[in-house]
């Protein structure tokens, strides 16, 4: 049977999506219920907590006031009392009406609610109490400044006259104090006893006085009088007041143990309360802590099986595929090394159909090598039989991509050099035409290997003419272009006469000569013909003024033209040869000789070079020892001698010359 790999993976692959898809299920069946009471917690156990120790701080803050009121406030204490009871008062019943709301079933809240009206209710009538209480006090302590004054009076009388008289009325109005402010309900009979016996007897004392005792207004019998009368007067009123008093100092202690009572057993219920709540809320964290456990166990399973499908996947990839692709790779490799055929797979599956279709391909890649080695055995011949036609950097631009091969033109400056044989028509009369063929050919790649080393791009040959240039399609530059063509024209001129010695010993008696000329300036380079031929050449005034200054030339001279000149001067010798009319040139081109190629002007004085018909002439001053110097010396004069003894081989020779250059 065919297995497949496909069918394997996907089946191992749905295997664990279905696993991993009822764990999500599962897990948020999980998470809701986790959400689900972490709702509740937040929304009923927390806050039913959060008011029930509210409630409880509000009950004991409540029963803490009781005994303040207990305790014979003031009219401002009793105030900030009241306004701390209404305050909690409001608290409660706000708390008892959100627990109503927090608790599901009411009888929970109902213990509460009866506990806190009746701690309300419980305050409500000990603040009367207070209230009454600190009313009957202020009026009681008003009867007592009556009974101060006139102890203030009697004190700042004279005593002296009567002093038993001053002494009961003092003691009768200490009496009096002592029963206004003495709040033991168990001593009030006693102290209204001391007070009717001390009234008494001062009343008896009045009786004893003398008449005249009685008019004095300072004396203390006025001030007895006073005391008796006052006494008599208000009697009633402040043994009622303080008969009053006492019974509500007595509710008022009721009602404070009774608040203790009612706000103990509102703690009590809020406490009862408060466990309750507790527990629930305990068993709800425990219920979350245990679907947490349930989730992560899940979660710790779905990341089991997970592991293991990955596991079973890797070994299925590694065991199936990877093994058998690096087979296949190192077949691949071996291939491309060395053509060998290795590539073989048992397996009938997907891998084994690409591995015996690669095997197929490399049967096909080897025809098609084969043919393409025959097709590119055959173009290589013919690109290099093609490549002589065409100038090495034409060619690797056109080859490389970057010249498109159609009719296209551009204008540049270009340094133009052009090269022609003095008196070739009267060699190629002298020489067969095998000798003639040979000889051309190897002037013509003799200066073609000096013009490609200089980067010159050879234009064509005319005959045997040479045009060449610099600056297309490949530059560097004016200035260095145009140098670059000097020292490749020098190159060739040293090379003719290295030539002349080779062609003599050849048994050539008129060697070539050449004639140089070199111009810049711009021309229009390009290819130009029709669709189905080109010829890359260039076309213009410049290329015409090199042609002319070759023709001006001396035999194995080389000259150029001032816009060359003016680039090249710092580095190449030259000697100013005049303006010369060129035609087609509306202007006089200014000629220059040049010399050679030491640095600077000054090498002119270093070296002569003469080349002629029939004279050579070649002298290094910078290498010559004194030795060379005086045998130059001596060979000179005898040639200047031999000139002058010999006058007419002279003229005939200038005549030679003449015809050669015509």
């Amino acid at each position: 049977m065919r297995q497949r790999i496909s069918t394997l993976l996907f089946a191992i692959l749905t295997g664990i999506v279905v696993v991993f898809a009822l764990g999500l299920i599962l897990i948020g069946l999980r998470l809701f219920e986790i959400q689900r009471e972490l709702d509740r917690l937040r929304e009923e156990s927390l806050p039913r907590l959060v008011k029930l120790a509210q409630l409880s701080q509000d009950a004991s803050a409540t029963s803490s006031i009781a005994p303040a009121l207990s305790m014979n406030p003031t009219r401002s204490e009793f105030d900030t009392l009241l306004a701390r009871i209404r305050d909690k008062e409001s608290s409660q019943r706000a708390l008892i009406e959100e627990l109503d709301r927090l608790f599901t079933r009411p009888e929970r809240v109902e213990a509460l609610r009866r506990s806190a009206d009746l701690l309300i209710s419980n305050l409500a009538g000990l603040t009367a109490a207070v209230d009454n209480q600190i009313a009957v006090g202020r009026r009681l302590e008003a009867q007592g400044e009556k009974f101060t004054q006139i102890l203030n009076s009697l004190r700042d009388g004279d005593n002296a006259k009567d002093a038993e008289t001053a002494a009961l009325a003092t003691q009768a109005i200490s009496q009096v104090s002592a029963l206004l402010l003495d709040v033991n309900r168990a001593r009030f009979a006693r102290n209204r006893r001391e007070v009717e016996a001390g009234i008494e007897a001062l009343t008896r004392r009045l009786e004893a006085l003398p008449a005249d005792a009685m008019t004095d207004p300072s004396g203390p019998a006025a001030a007895a009088r006073a005391i008796t009368e006052l006494w008599q007067a208000s009697r009633q009123k402040i043994l009622e007041e303080k008969s009053a008093q006492l019974s509500n100092a007595f509710q008022i202690k009721a009602l404070a143990e009774e608040n203790s009572l009612i706000a103990n057993r509102l703690l009590s219920s809020a406490s009862n309360e408060f466990w309750r709540a507790g527990s629930e809320l305990e068993a709800q964290v425990r219920l979350v802590n245990e679907t947490t456990r349930i989730t992560l166990f899940v979660i710790l399973g779905i990341v089991i099986v997970l592991g293991a499908g990955a596991l079973l996947v890797w070994e299925v990839l590694r065991k199936r595929v990877f093994r058998r692709l690096d087979r296949m790779r190192q077949s691949l490799l071996h291939y491309a090394e060395d053509r060998q055929h290795g590539l073989s797979d048992p397996y009938p599956d997907e891998i084994g159909e690409i591995a015996g279709a690669m095997a197929h391909y490399m049967g096909v890649i080897d025809q098609r090598e084969a043919e393409l080695a025959e097709k590119t055995t055959a173009l290589e011949r013919l690109s290099k039989q093609l490549a002589k036609y065409l100038s090495p950097q034409v060619y690797d631009s056109i080859f490389a991509g970057r010249q498109e091969v159609k009719v296209a033109s551009s204008r540049k400056k270009l340094t133009v050099f052009f090269s022609d044989i003095v008196g070739f028509t009267e060699t190629a009369d002298r020489l067969e035409s095998e000798e003639l063929t040979q000889l051309l050919n190897h002037y013509l790649t003799e200066m073609s290997r000096i013009a490609l080393k200089h980067g010159a791009t050879i234009d064509k040959y005319i005959g045997d003419a040479i045009l060449a240039f610099f600056g297309d399609p490949e530059t560097r530059g004016v200035r260095e272009d145009a140098l670059a063509c000097l020292q490749m024209a020098i190159d060739m001129r040293r090379r003719m006469r290295e030539l002349h010695d080779l062609w003599r010993e050849a048994g050539i008696e008129n060697p070539l000569q050449v004639r140089m000329g070199i111009h810049t300036g711009y021309c229009t380079v390009g290819n130009f013909g029709s669709e189905d031929r080109l010829d890359y050449t260039i076309i213009g005034g410049a290329v015409n003024i090199a042609s002319r200054l070759q023709t001006l030339a001396a035999p194995g001279e080389l000259l150029i033209s001032y816009e060359t000149f003016a680039h090249v001067n710092a580095q190449i010798a030259c000697e100013e040869r005049g303006e010369v009319e060129v035609k087609g040139i509306a202007y006089p081109v200014a000629t220059y000789s040049v010399l050679d190629s030491q640095d600077g002007p000054e090498g002119a004085r270093r070296g002569v070079h003469e080349m002629h018909s029939h004279l050579r002439l070649d002298i290094d001053l910078a290498a010559m020892t004194a030795a060379d110097r005086e045998a130059a010396r001596k060979s000179l004069t005898q040639a200047l001698r031999l000139l002058d003894s010999q006058p007419e081989s002279g003229r005939r020779s200038e005549a030679e010359d003449g015809s050669a250059e015509d």
